[in-house]
């Protein structure tokens, strides 16, 4: 499984010719080093990643609540047994600030919508809207381990549990709630889970249509998105983090890109 991932993950960031070539390298310096036997036992017991040691520091997001929501893991370490689950980007969790601001200016009837987390992670997010009157709250993750988190933290937090679901499940076969959406993602996963997921999101709302907003942070996918017009941009921008967030930002950002869909059906 832990290879198969890999070469998924290699023909997405490179290309199928240069993901061979890259695979056929990796087999060469193996036999070289291990042997035949060697490679073979590796192949068949491949040896888990082991994530490095982190500096990240503690969010004072979870000094507040007493939560576990902090740090940054490389998709590559987190294991998953889902179809989608080998293009997973990485967690981080978003800047409180930021979101608490795009979920304001939504301007909606809180308690009509489900939120819908896109790769919840930790569940940072999801606390975040429990601020919110929203109807439910529903995360989704293909990580156990990141899953657990989320519900221990949820758990911490008088008046979100009982609202709040957390799936672990490949995002992109969602079957969605029956309710008005906000669907928010964090840059959770790569172009081909997305698309995927977007033709699961059109097929359902095709057939039960509903008031729906995609709510993407950090967007690297604006074409891809693109290619659904069932989603209308209603705008792409920055909103800028608030002082304590700014400060323990892993990238030095000051500001969070946010675009803003909506479905037309």
């Amino acid at each position: 499984m832990l290879l198969y991932r890999r070469l998924l993950r290699s023909v997405a960031t490179y290309g199928l010719r240069v993901a061979l070539m890259r695979s056929y390298q990796r087999l060469a310096k193996s036999l070289h080093n291990h042997g035949i036997g060697g490679t073979l036992s590796r192949a068949l017991h491949p040896r888990p990643p082991v994530p490095p040691p982190t500096s990240e520091r503690i969010h004072p997001f979870d000094l507040l609540h007493g939560t576990n929501t902090s740090g940054y893991i490389l998709g590559s370490y987190l294991l998953s047994d889902t179809r989608s689950g080998a293009y997973t980007v990485a967690y981080y969790g978003i800047s409180p600030s930021t979101l608490k601001q795009a979920l304001t200016d939504l301007n909606i009837r809180y308690e009509e919508f489900t939120f819908v987390d896109i790769g919840c992670g930790k569940g940072r997010a999801l606390l975040i809207a429990a601020m919110f009157p929203f109807r439910r709250l529903l995360g989704v993750d293909s990580s156990p381990e990141l899953s657990a988190i989320a519900r221990a933290n949820l758990a911490t937090q008088p008046g979100a549990t009982e609202r709040t679901t957390i799936l672990t499940q490949d995002a992109a076969t969602l079957v969605f709630p029956e309710t008005p959406l906000v669907l928010f993602l964090y840059d959770p996963f790569l172009d081909q889970v997305l698309r995927r997921f977007l033709a699961n999101l059109e097929r359902q709302l095709r057939r039960s249509p509903r008031e729906t907003y995609v709510l993407y942070a950090a967007n690297p996918s604006t074409e891809t998105v693109a290619r659904y017009p069932f989603l209308r941009q209603i705008y792409d921008i920055q909103i800028p983090m608030s002082a304590e967030d700014a400060a323990v930002d892993r990238h030095g950002l000051t500001h969070e890109h946010y675009t803003l869909y909506q479905s037309s059906l």
